[in-house]
């Protein structure tokens, strides 16, 4: 069944609409995001918007649930025609209120709104496997500095899945994780030297079955049992407590694809 969430109401900060649902959508992308944001000193919904939102929850298709997420910057007239029909409304954290902690807080597990059997992982952990799986997807792993698969470091961590704007952080994680990875060994690394040359990344073929198996089985345990990684994966997992989701947005199909490919 197809989950559809609405948002009614606004933020202290007025966000832009569609950057909000933009990101939401990045997010987690097998949820339909909506916002309809107040307008006004009276914090109003559009009567339209609020008029079709109303519309669809006494007429409920069997095919959807609607979710609807309340703001506390609504006005009570529309709060309560919301209330009337849905009885269990989401009510986000008062101290979310920026665009980035409201989305933070519904991509989370507090909201309630991620389907339990969702892969969620700490940020940095997420930080790690953005990286991972920007590498595997490209087939960039080598044995040493003489192979010939690599990313260019600009491309691995300026784009997604690292550097994504739903999860601003993680490209901040994963900037910082960069040179443990090198003296982990966990990834190699060339070129940059006095600008001659671009800085390039790959994975280490050593440890190339373990972060498939990561990858393939959602566990991080196949790079815990890495003797060698034991100081890295201490750090990783002192990181902050921020979970991100990482189906499909940090892990996509195509990388799961080639983690299960035959390896030569």
């Amino acid at each position: 069944m197809a989950t559809r969430v609405v948002i009614v109401g606004d933020l202290p900060e007025h966000p832009d609409r569609a950057s909000l649902v933009r990101a939401l959508t990045e997010g987690h992308p097998n949820i339909h995001w909506d916002w309809l944001q107040a307008e006004g000193a009276q914090c109003s919904v559009p009567q339209k918007y609020m008029n079709r939102l109303l519309h669809e929850l006494r007429n409920p298709n069997p095919d959807i649930t609607v979710r609807v997420v309340r703001l506390r910057m609504l006005n009570g007239k529309d709060a309560h025609s919301v209330h009337r029909l849905h009885r269990d409304p989401i009510l986000p954290p008062a101290d979310r209120a920026s665009a980035g902690e409201l989305v933070e807080w519904l991509l989370s597990a507090a909201s309630g709104l991620i389907p339990p059997n969702a892969w969620q992982l700490p940020l940095r952990h997420a930080a790690v496997l953005a990286v991972l799986s920007k590498l595997v997807r490209n087939k960039a792993w080598n044995k040493d500095k003489q192979g010939h698969a690599w990313v260019k470091e600009n491309d691995l961590l300026g784009q997604a899945p690292v550097n994504r704007p739903s999860h601003p952080r993680v490209y901040g994680e994963a900037c910082d994780c960069m040179e443990r990875f090198f003296t982990a060994g966990l990834l190699l690394t060339k070129g940059g030297k006095q600008g001659k040359t671009p800085k390039e990344w790959s994975v280490n073929t050593e440890y190339l079955p373990a972060v498939k198996r990561s990858i393939c089985d959602r566990n991080l345990d196949p790079l815990r049992a890495e003797a060698s990684l034991a100081a890295f994966m201490i750090y990783i997992d002192g990181g902050p407590n921020e979970s991100v989701v990482i189906d499909d947005v940090i892990v996509s199909e195509r990388v799961l694809s080639v983690c299960r490919e035959r390896r030569d």
